[in-house]
């Protein structure tokens, strides 16, 4: 019997508040058990043995019907009230009362009301049993009449003490007993914990490996995509070639959407900080997003504040990802119509930090309003046929939401269904400096002259040049163009592209520097009597080029428009276990006439930097038996390698943690490079690392040395 009573009382599969019940019950009836020879030694008169056996036949119908019901909620309620209405006033009555210390033993009915009951029911309950028991002590001690068995000098210690040890005795079954479910309730917790840290360590592996895994073949499909595109002269695959590069990026996003959204429900994601300027990675947005734009035929314009800060320390890559992704979206989402790009940010107080708000307003055919209940779910998919928008916004938006928060900002989508899309984002960086992208007050007061002949987006124009407190004046015909020049020196004139031709002899009378002319991407300074040109859309940040005459800040400059450039002289060391992808990186990097070897190994590597210097090393981070890490670490203390220590050396990933590029440069790499391999971010690794005296730049004109 007690064997059994111990195996129910430790079965961790049996509900807590069920083996506290039984274990209420019990000691309750073998404490009415055990006062029966105590009442017995002390004279009570009979009717207190019939409260006794009246109590523990209420007790066992009670539990015979919580058998029979199961319901331990009821039960508890049903014993509570029992015990604290009935049987423990009726003992205090005719067992002595105040006189014999009885009233002692009401704590241990307020002891099971705590343990026994939740909620609301247990505080409105232990409120009513105490009133109750107030009461009855109060009524008793003036009508005394209604108790028996008051004991007298010993007997009434004696009952007195006997109350007492009772009492204790319960709380401490009572608090020890919990103690212990507490015990395996945090031994289980702890149990859950580990397993769950466990199965999180393992989803973190199995999350690289598996970002590895598709990256590296979706970097081959999109670079032998672009590598056909580029050799199909006659045009014959255009079309082709650009469904199968449009599907891969979008199954690209997908992928990182999935693994960066697992990693931030995990809490395994981290970010990733890096010093940067604000208006590069705004130049490097606006202008993929101009050129997708202009091939797609639609309105892009852009509003920047040149009074943003500028030097900031942050996770750029994940602000340019989202911003770039949801620009792309936006774009795509539009067959005819306009996109609407507005940033700006502000120093915090103490102007510490920088608090950046975005904005991206297409005019596609937006988000039904039944979808947009459920687009900020996670797995929702959002697919119509009117919208050519990539799929699963739910899963993208939930990941851009969870980096957006880790950098204390937020993500809000607005939508009407043929109307359009508002996106609106914040985020917050450190401040490294206090400067901002362009200081107005060197711009105060300059007068600036606009011919804007069928040009769509003059407001934005005349916008961007009120953020640099300019004196504008605009005029759409030449007569007008005409009157103003006469009348006023102009620091600056913009002529647009349509209307060049019927003011083209008026700006030959201009000082040549200071005309520019607003034109498309394809347009180039000879088709402009090589006047200087200011590409769309146009921003504070092509203006502060002109303002500040920063010529090499721009891709072109009157005659010596430049297209590229080549390293006949460089030699690059491409080191890769995939044979596709280092075909890939030979195509790509032959454009730019150079020398190129591969090998398929870190120890290959090795092997060939021993016999022939490189001017550059691209190697792969995740190889069989030496990986990138390995490899880098032996090269840099191999006294066999020639210049060991100052070979850059570039780790090429195809891994989308928030934590790769830190990883990397505490390694010893000089750079990452993430796959698939993007022609500019590759061109900017080719220009920082090769020499300088190897790079020669195309011009339009020929071909020039950067000598």
């Amino acid at each position: 019997m007690i064997t059994r009573l111990i195996k129910f009382y430790t079965n961790e599969e049996i509900e807590p508040r069920l083996r506290m019940l039984r274990l209420a019950g019990l000691y309750t009836i073998l404490f009415l058990m055990l006062t029966i020879p105590c009442f017995m030694f002390l004279g009570y008169d009979s009717t207190i043995y019939y409260v006794v056996l009246l109590s523990i036949v209420m007790l066992l119908v009670i539990f015979g019907i919580f058998v029979y019901s199961r319901d331990i909620t009821i039960s508890s309620i049903v014993f509570c009230y029992l015990m604290n209405i009935i049987i423990l006033p009726l003992i205090y009555l005719y067992g002595g009362g105040m006189y014999g210390g009885v009233e002692v033993v009401f704590v241990c009915g307020i002891v099971d009301g705590l343990f026994l009951l939740t909620g609301f029911v247990r505080i409105a309950s232990e409120i009513l049993f105490f009133v109750w028991y107030l009461l009855i002590m109060i009524y008793s001690a003036y009508h005394t009449e209604i108790m028996h068995n008051t004991p007298h000098g010993a007997k009434a210690v004696f009952s007195m003490v006997i109350c007492l040890l009772f009492s204790t005795l319960v709380i401490i079954i009572v608090m020890e007993y919990e103690g212990y479910l507490l015990k395996v309730k945090q031994r289980k917790v702890s149990v859950a914990v580990r397993e769950s840290r466990n199965s999180a360590d393992t989803k973190s592996r199995f999350l690289t490996n598996v970002s590895h895994e598709l990256r590296t073949p979706m970097n081959a499909v999109l670079g032998m995509s672009e590598i056909i595109q580029n050799s199909d002269n006659d045009g014959r695959l255009t079309e082709e070639v650009s469904i199968i590069t449009q599907n891969a990026r979008d199954l690209l996003s997908t992928i990182n959407s999935i693994l960066d959204f697992s990693k931030l429900e995990s809490g395994k994601y981290s970010m990733s900080y890096d010093q940067f300027d604000m208006d590069t990675l705004m130049r490097e947005l606006v202008n993929e997003a101009s050129i997708r734009a202009y091939e797609k035929g639609i309105e892009f314009f852009v509003s920047i504040d040149p009074s943003s800060p500028n030097i900031l320390y942050g996770d750029h890559i994940q602000i340019e990802m989202i911003l770039q992704d949801l620009l792309h979206d936006a774009i795509n989402s539009v067959s005819d119509g306009r996109v609407f790009f507005k940033i700006y940010g502000e120093f915090s107080k103490d102007r510490s930090k920088a608090i950046y708000h975005a904005q991206i307003y297409d005019t596609g055919s937006g988000i039904p309003e039944k979808e947009m209940e459920t687009i900020y779910s996670s797995f929702e998919t959002y697919d119509s046929r009117q919208d050519s928008r990539i799929k699963r916004l739910g899963l993208k938006y939930s990941v851009f939401k969870g980096m957006l928060q880790l950098m204390n900002g937020s993500f809000n989508l607005k939508s009407l269904e043929h109307i359009g899309t508002l996106i609106d984002v914040k985020f917050e960086t450190f401040c490294v400096d206090k400067v901002v992208i362009a200081d107005s007050k060197y711009t105060t007061g300059k007068k600036v002259l606009v011919y804007a002949y069928a040009e769509k987006g003059m407001a934005y124009i005349e916008e961007a040049l009120g953020m640099f407190n300019t004196l504008v004046d605009v005029t759409y015909m030449p007569e007008d163009f005409t009157k103003m020049l006469g009348t006023g020196r102009y620091d600056y004139i913009l002529v647009s592209d349509t209307g060049y031709q019927d003011v083209a002899e008026l700006l030959g009378e201009c000082e040549k520097a200071s005309v520019f002319v607003i034109t498309d991407r394809l347009s180039s300074p000879a088709d402009f009597d090589f006047y200087r040109i200011i590409r769309r859309p146009i921003s504070s940040l092509n203006l502060s080029d002109i303002f500040f005459e920063r010529w090499e800040d721009m891709d072109y400059e009157g005659a010596e428009y430049l297209e590229g450039f080549t390293a006949p002289d460089a030699s690059v060391l491409v080191v890769d276990d995939n044979k596709v992808n280092l075909k890939v990186a030979e195509s790509l990097l032959s454009r730019y006439d150079m020398l190129v070897k591969t090998t398929e190994s870190g120890f290959g590597a090795i092997e060939m930097l021993k016999g022939q210097s490189f001017d550059l090393v691209l190697m792969d981070q995740m190889m069989p038996g030496m990986d990138g890490y390995e490899a880098l670490r032996l090269i840099r203390n191999n006294l066999a390698i020639r210049g060991a220590r100052r070979i850059p050396i570039i780790c090429m990933t195809a891994d989308s943690g928030g934590d790769v590029r830190e990883k990397a440069m505490k390694a010893g790499f000089n750079e990452y490079l993430m796959k698939p391999v993007k022609e500019m971010e590759l061109e900017r690794i080719l220009i920082t690392f090769l020499p300088d005296e190897k790079i020669k730049r195309s011009l339009a004109g020929g071909t020039a040395s950067t000598e």
